[in-house]
């Protein structure tokens, strides 16, 4: 797409909203800046704009998104069924895995939340909901992900991700997380423990596209909870069970 089709204005705008991504709820002007790259004139001629608009709101110095940014993701969540298909299968097997799982989608370099549902008993949570995001190398969601892409696809991805230490267990050699995305294609699943937050697994399967985005189903629980490959069957049986339900 030429730059002279697109709106630059819009698109530091959309830049300002992408701030409040990953747990950050509270931004000062100057915040917000830093996180752009944009002069503070810049930020602040937006910031009004965006609040005057409905969607941040402004208490003394501190900005926070407004209920209205929902109504966006809604769309999104309507188009797909999440709400009338989805969410009911996640809630059936959640109770079913006595814990949390999640489908996810990928969006550029990370994996997104787009449905989540989880006991109360669940053993571990990582404080994630819908609309949280995770990175794809260090991850089971997000090798699962990769792995569902054509081969070409994958590479020119892979490239574009940056590599992270997460945890002193974080794979940094790319030729290494690179065959452990391959192994995923193989085996049809990702297992990935202790890269991304120590004492945390992971395991992911494939679903279908959603809105031409490849899908994966995901749960995260204690390293210990996969100490036998009896438990990591039993895990991966209830996730594709779940994943036939939604390919229906």
């Amino acid at each position: 797409m030429s730059p002279r089709d697109t709106a630059s204005t819009f698109a530091k705008g959309l830049a300002i909203l992408s701030c409040f991504e990953g747990g950050r709820s509270d931004l000062t002007m100057a915040d917000i800046a830093r996180l752009t790259g944009f002069d503070r004139a810049t930020a602040r001629r937006l910031c009004l704009t965006l609040q005057s608009s409905g969607y941040l709101y402004k208490h003394e110095k501190v900005l926070r998104l407004t209920p209205k940014v929902l109504a966006i993701a809604g769309g999104y969540l309507k188009a797909e069924y999440i709400g009338k298909t989805v969410q009911p299968t996640l809630d059936q097997f959640a109770k079913e895995l006595d814990g949390e799982i999640a489908l996810a989608v990928r969006d550029g370099t990370r994996a997104i939340y787009v449905a989540r549902s989880a006991v109360p008993s669940a053993r571990l949570s990582l404080g994630l909901s819908v609309g949280s995001t995770l990175p794809l190398l260090p991850t089971a969601v997000g090798r699962m992900l990769l792995a569902s892409c054509p081969a070409p696809q994958r590479a020119q991805i892979m490239a574009d991700c940056e590599i992270e230490r997460f945890t002193e267990k974080t794979e940094l050699n790319h030729a290494a997380i690179e065959a452990k995305v391959q192994k995923a294609a193989v085996q049809g699943f990702a297992y990935a423990a202790n890269e991304f937050e120590m004492g945390a697994a992971g395991v992911s399967v494939p679903v279908q596209e959603i809105s031409q985005t490849q899908a994966v189903l995901a749960t995260t629980a204690s390293v210990n909870s996969f100490n036998d490959q009896s438990q990591l069957d039993h895990v991966l049986n209830i996730l594709r069970k779940a994943a036939m339900s939604l390919r229906r």
